[in-house]
């Protein structure tokens, strides 16, 4: 069975389509400099929230299963792993929250209503017997007026669903569809008796192989928090506590560690910085989808805060294109100078260029980002360079009218090392996507 859309519609959720940045500027913003001069990788890994590293871990295994897939944020529980991003006929709930309070849950924790704010953990000084709860109502209350005579009966409130209440209530919501799980996924792990009177720590708890003590309580306050029929029984099956696999510290190590174990299966061969950039901006786009407000309407819109299969490739692929050195694309153009028969000293001296240009032009203090920006500048400005046939007529055109602008900075730079700025530009290279602001239409310095 699918998921049609008139049950998609009734759902109440709210996301947001954000106008979404260009994929290649999401990958080259991670390596720009911030405020403050924070190194944008960095400032990614501090910002992202441990459900947002939960999902790109869900969203890597699911990829290497080579199935299709959609990973939701934020929808339902916190993030909703479906079976295809067409036509879904199962689904994954999976609820994520740290333990603060304490170093491992107990059952009360997870099946108490909230104190509070909704949602809020309990300690272990708030722990209470949860055997003897039967989810009997309780009778409603009088409270007097303040001219002494009674006042209308007010009926009891209800209780707050805890959470496992609020994660069952997806499998009741969603029982047209063919399966299921549940999963309340955690940092810490879960302690729970045996039914002998000792208790220990596990790290996975199928509730259907559950102790029938534990598997009576959570029932007990399934039926009193979500007002349950006597006659509705309760479903165990698919319904299991997780220690989760991501790691609340530097979880971006680890999880560059499960692509890099992806790729063993599959014809991807990303270089270490590709993995980790990769991870990033798979990251980056989870959390941009997840932060939004505009109510979807269907299942389509649903998927606007998604990420797919066909998404995690274009992601992958963009990694990919973003970790090639400057060095390797001004190289590809300098052979490329020597296929068209360039001067010899030209190529020779452009090689022995190369590994400065490359590493003044990440000096944001030096002038060669500026150089750069000029001759960046003249290459948008005149598109006619795009129409000569060789590389060598567009550097000796694009040479010579840089030359006429008479650049303070650029004096002490040889025709070979600005060649292999051009070479940069050319190839679109990393160093040369954030560059200084200059005029559209640069005039010489002499003239100014």
């Amino acid at each position: 069975m699918t998921v049609a859309n008139s049950q998609i519609d009734y759902i109440d959720f709210m996301i947001t389509a954000p106008t979404e940045p260009p994929l290649q500027q999401v990958a080259s913003d991670l390596f720009r400099d911030f405020k403050g001069d924070e190194i944008g990788g960095r400032h990614a890994i501090r910002g992202f929230s441990f459900q947002v590293w939960h999902a790109v871990l869900e969203a890597l295994r699911a990829h290497r299963t080579g199935d299709d897939y959609a990973v939701v944020l934020e929808w339902q529980q916190d993030v909703a792993i479906l079976d295809s991003s067409l036509e879904p006929t199962g689904v994954r709930f999976v609820q994520l929250k740290k333990h603060e309070a304490s170093t491992h849950w107990k059952l009360n924790h997870l099946i108490a209503s909230p104190k509070g704010k909704d949602g809020d953990v309990q300690t272990e000084a708030d722990d209470a017997d949860t055997s003897g709860s039967s989810g009997a109502a309780t009778a409603p209350t009088l409270e007097l007026a303040k001219n002494g005579k009674a006042a209308k009966a007010k009926a009891p409130k209800k209780p707050k669903p805890s959470i496992l209440a609020k994660l069952y209530a997806h499998r009741r919501r969603f029982k047209a569809l063919g399966k299921s799980r549940l999963e309340f996924s955690s940092d810490a792990q879960f302690e729970m008796p045996d039914g002998t009177g000792t208790h220990s720590l596990h790290s996975i708890v199928e509730l259907s192989d559950a102790d029938s003590s534990v598997q009576q309580a959570i029932e007990a306050k399934l039926r009193e928090q979500l007002g349950l029929d006597p006659a509705e029984p309760v479903d165990f099956s698919d319904f299991a506590l997780v220690v989760s696999d991501c790691p609340v510290n530097e979880p971006h190590k680890y999880l560059a560690g499960e692509l890099a174990e992806m790729q063993l299966d599959s014809e991807l061969n990303l270089s270490g910085s590709a993995t980790i950039l990769a991870v990033l901006i798979i990251a980056s786009y989870v959390n941009l989808r997840a932060g939004s407000t505009r109510h979807a309407k269907n299942f389509a819109e649903l998927l606007n805060r998604a990420v797919t299969r066909g998404d995690i490739d274009l992601y992958l692929a963009a990694a990919d294109e973003e970790s090639v050195s400057a060095r390797e694309l001004v190289e590809e153009i300098i052979e490329r100078l020597n296929i068209e028969a360039a001067p010899f000293a030209l190529v020779k001296n452009m090689k022995r260029q190369v590994v400065r240009a490359c590493m003044e032009i990440t000096n944001r203090a030096g002038p060669v980002p500026v150089v750069t920006a000029h001759l960046k500048a003249l290459y948008e400005l005149n598109s006619e360079y795009n129409s000569l046939p060789q590389v060598t007529n567009i550097f000796s055109a694009w040479y010579e009218d840089f030359q006429l602008l008479q650049l303070s900075e650029a004096r002490p730079y040889s025709r070979e090392y600005i060649y292999c700025l051009m070479s940069m530009i050319i190839q679109n290279a990393n160093p040369t996507k954030q560059l200084p602001f200059v005029p559209a239409s640069p005039q010489p310095e002499d003239s100014q």
